[in-house]
C-alpha cells in the first residue's frame, strides 16, 4: 500500500465572512489563515462576496494573479 500523502497545489476557502465581517466566524478564518499560510504561502486563497460597503484594509486585489483563470471565469459570467 502506498502511504504517500498528497498536497494540493492550491487551497481555496469560500465563505460569506471572508469579505463581510459577520460574527465570530471571520475571527476563526483570520486565525486559521495565519496557520494555513505557513503551509501554503501564496497558494492559499479566501473567497467571499464583496457587497461594496467600502474599502477593506485587509483585502488586497491583485488583477494579475491567476489572470488566465480569472479571465475564463469572467467569460463564463462568474464575476
Amino acid at each position: 500500500m502506498n502511504d504517500m500523502k498528497l498536497k494540493p497545489d492550491f487551497l481555496f476557502e469560500i465563505s460569506w465572512e471572508v469579505c463581510n465581517k459577520v460574527g465570530g466566524i471571520n475571527t476563526v478564518i483570520a486565525t486559521k489563515a495565519r496557520t494555513v499560510c505557513g503551509k501554503y504561502g501564496d497558494r492559499y486563497f479566501t473567497i467571499g462576496p464583496d457587497l461594496g460597503q467600502g474599502a477593506d484594509r485587509e483585502f488586497e486585489e491583485d488583477p494579475a494573479l491567476l489572470k488566465g483563470w480569472r479571465q475564463t471565469l469572467y467569460e463564463k459570467g462568474i464575476r
